[in-house]
């Protein structure tokens, strides 16, 4: 499973004191949570606030279900805006049920 945001914050820089060489980016994803995630070594140089990008949410391994949360792919162009459309198209229409779902219904 992937999941599509956009990169809010690179913690990268001379304002970032670092422990190892990772780089990690502030995303805000396609449902409008803001989360952290790791950039994969090859993608570092071509990650960029304000980019599109796909998160590998699959699990570690079999034995451990918790999601890898590493940024994969960069979606450049067309395709980046159409992927954020759909996923966020999705989400409003989800919330749109949510919320008339949760709301009394008066028959008089």
């Amino acid at each position: 499973m992937f999941h599509p945001g956009k990169v809010i914050n690179m913690l990268q820089g001379k304002d970032v004191i670092n422990s190892d060489e990772s780089i990690q980016a502030v995303v805000e994803m396609w449902d409008k949570n803001i989360l952290t995630f790791s950039v994969h070594p090859k993608l570092v140089d071509k990650v960029k606030e304000g980019d599109t990008v796909l998160v590998d949410y699959r699990p570690i391994n079999e034995r451990i279900p918790v999601p890898r949360h590493v940024i994969i792919k960069v979606l450049k162009g067309k395709k980046a805006d159409e992927v954020w459309k759909t996923y966020k198209k999705f989400h409003a229409e989800k919330q749109v049920k949510a919320t008339s779902s949760n709301t009394p219904q008066y028959f008089g």
